[in-house]
């Protein structure tokens, strides 16, 4: 597999996994016995930790008056900027390692002909 094919299916992947789900994340923890303020705070801070961690499809998102008066909407809003912050640092250099791998793959190759 050539690197120019490595980093479209990678592409393709994390596009699929940015908009993998029919239900809004507040939604689902709401539906788990969350709050309404802690899960909506949970969303926008997972969209903001997403963009942090090098996320392509993902905007800041923090409603700062809301942040400021609402402790459970300031709790889940670092809960979640947390959380989904690691978690695409760790998507992001997982993708790097795939093709820095290919790439390596394809010197080999390419020395021994």
């Amino acid at each position: 597999m050539t690197t120019g094919k490595i980093v479209m299916a990678t592409s393709m992947l994390a596009g699929l996994l940015a908009f993998g789900g029919c239900a809004s994340t507040a939604e689902t923890m709401q539906q788990k016995g969350y709050g309404p303020s802690y899960s909506k705070g949970y969303e926008d801070g997972c969209e903001s930790g997403k963009r942090a961690g090098g996320g392509m499809f993902n905007e800041f998102q923090k409603n700062v008056d809301r942040y400021d008066s609402d402790y459970k909407y300031r709790e889940g809003w670092e809960d979640g900027y947390r959380q989904c912050k690691g978690e695409e640092k760790a998507l992001m250099q997982s993708i790097e390692n795939s093709q820095r791998a290919e790439m390596e793959r394809e010197a080999i190759e390419n020395s021994r002909r």
